[in-house]
């Protein structure tokens, strides 16, 4: 059962368990290894880390298991467990040459039969997903040790961006799972990457160093995520000494106690420039909300209330295809709004409401606070501006079960803020997923047809130009349905203990922490 942590009762806890079980690495003298702890917001369920899987936190993956290829920013890759790739003209054939001598964490060789494993697993396990590598796969060829060919039906010109994101694709050992099939019980996490799992509970995962990671030079660090729902609670984590590193995606942080965390020598404040963004999105089954209504609310916002940033597209600048040119930012305009809304036979009522036929111009924006703390206060200051528009808003806060039930399964809601995630560093995957039709059935967040075609045809295109092409488009039409309105473009930032003297972003939001560059006291 999820439960935010008790301070002082885990706290007591914590001291136990670094001082009863401390972990030896072999590669150490015998010497017991310092513990990082680090605040997540959910329950990490380490029982159920399966590379393959979306069942466990989304932190853990990173810590335990590594990607074929990673992502080096504004479209382009570099080596992780593969040190080369080659791809064909037809964008149909892909090539991965592997480093040498890489091991999982039992000492087992990371090699191309088990890059062969994880794909096919993975697609054995994600029989309704959209990502290129296993809906096109055709097959996957051991051709050396070192060597694995990957052939697809059709063009994919996604297969690197997917390949380097936190799941289901990281490669783990055929020994995770039970007598190393395809459809196999899974066992236990076996990866190549920096930490192993020692025990898991609703509160915490307890992770030892690797012996094997990075070619046998691994950190000397231990790690264990703790699992504390509500941010200010992290916080307080943070300023007992229970905790070491929260913020980002891991648990975020308010605003606010960031400030008050930054006044104080004790810990420190580090700040990255992300990709991600926070915004507004609608229920494509509500008729109420046509484009024309979603244009007047977009018009009644005031963006500058929310961020101290510029907000103009979905996506911030330093984002694949996104250029000053291609951002279409609508303004705010009050009149502008209430004539939109007026347009649609809509007259204020005594309340200063917008009705007509007796039913007032309202909306429920549903939200969640356990991983987005700061969006309560942005939800009410949308309430705000909309209520000088005519417009009335319900805000729901929802416990992050629920939210995400409601996003997608039961779909009770009008409005619902969102995030974009580390698919949206290279954007198709992200609105491929949310804002595509697909199968004769609406996108999760979106019901456009154009919008779809224009996805359908950057997908089949292997030229550089003509994907470029096709964004400038795809921005376009997101702005001129407002099929979302951008409230933040979210920075990362974390806040460290004294315990840490070295704290490096690895450059994706879902697996925020450079293991390998993280130093500690």
């Amino acid at each position: 059962m999820k439960k935010t942590v008790k301070m002082m009762g885990l706290l007591l806890g914590l001291v136990c368990l670094v001082g009863c079980t401390a972990i030896t690495d072999k590669n150490n003298d015998n010497q017991a290894l310092k513990t990082v702890n680090i605040a997540i917001s959910n329950e990490g369920k380490a029982d159920l880390l399966d590379a393959t899987s979306y069942d466990a936190a989304m932190a853990l993956y990173g810590a335990v298991y590594e990607p074929l290829i990673e992502y080096a920013g504004k479209g382009e890759f570099k080596a992780g467990l593969s040190e080369s790739w080659d791809i064909s003209e037809d964008g149909k054939k892909y090539t991965f040459h592997l480093k040498k001598n890489s091991k999982f964490s039992d000492g087992s060789k990371v090699d191309a039969e088990a890059v062969k494993f994880t794909i096919e697993r993975a697609k054995y396990n994600n029989e309704t997903t959209s990502l290129q590598t296993l809906t096109n796969l055709e097959k996957i060829t051991v051709i050396d040790e070192n060597t694995v060919e990957m052939l697809f039906t059709k063009v994919s010109n996604q297969v690197l961006s997917e390949l380097c994101q936190t799941r289901p694709l990281r490669i783990m050992s055929p020994n995770a799972v039970e007598n190393q099939k395809i459809d196999g019980e899974f066992k236990k996490a076996i990866g190549s990457g920096p930490f192993v799992v020692e025990e898991s509970s609703d509160e915490q995962t307890v992770m030892k160093a690797n012996p094997y990671f990075n070619h046998e030079t691994p950190v000397n660090y231990n790690v264990t995520f703790q699992t504390i729902e509500d941010g200010s609670s992290r916080s307080l984590a943070l300023k007992s000494g229970e905790i070491d590193i929260a913020g980002g995606t891991l648990g975020d942080i308010t605003d606010s106690d960031i400030s008050s965390l930054k006044k104080d020598k004790k810990y420190n404040v580090h700040e990255f420039t992300g990709t991600m963004s926070h915004f507004l999105a609608f229920n494509p089954d509500n008729s109420q909300l046509s484009a024309t209504i979603r244009n007047g609310i977009e018009a009644a916002i005031n963006k500058s209330e929310l961020s101290d940033k510029k907000l103009a597209g979905l996506f911030r600048e330093n984002v694949q295809y996104v250029t000053e040119e291609n951002q279409h930012n609508t303004s705010y305009d009050l009149d502008k709004a209430k004539q939109i809304f007026e347009s649609q036979g809509y007259k204020l009522n005594q309340n200063n409401y917008y009705e007509k036929g007796n039913e007032t111009l309202q909306f429920t924006l549903v939200i969640q606070t356990t991983e987005f703390p700061e969006w309560k206060e942005k939800a009410e200051v949308i309430e705000g501006e909309l209520k000088n528009a005519g417009v009335k808003l319900n805000i729901q806060i929802l416990d992050k079960e629920s939210y995400y039930d409601v996003l997608w399964k039961t779909k009770k809601y009008d409005l619902i803020f969102y995030r974009t995630y580390t698919d949206a560093l290279l954007p198709y995957n992200f609105l491929n997923s949310l804002f595509q039709n697909q199968a004769g059935t609406h996108g999760v967040l979106a019901n456009d047809e154009k919008l779809t075609n224009l996805l359908n045809d950057y997908a089949i295109t292997n030229d550089k130009a003509k994907q470029q092409d096709i964004f400038n488009n795809i921005f376009a039409r997101l702005s001129e349905e407002t099929l979302a309105i951008p409230i933040e473009y979210k920075d990362e930032n974390f806040v460290t203990s004294e315990k840490i003297s070295t704290f490096e972003y690895s450059g994706l939001s879902d697996a925020p922490i450079d293991f390998k560059r993280l130093a500690v006291n």
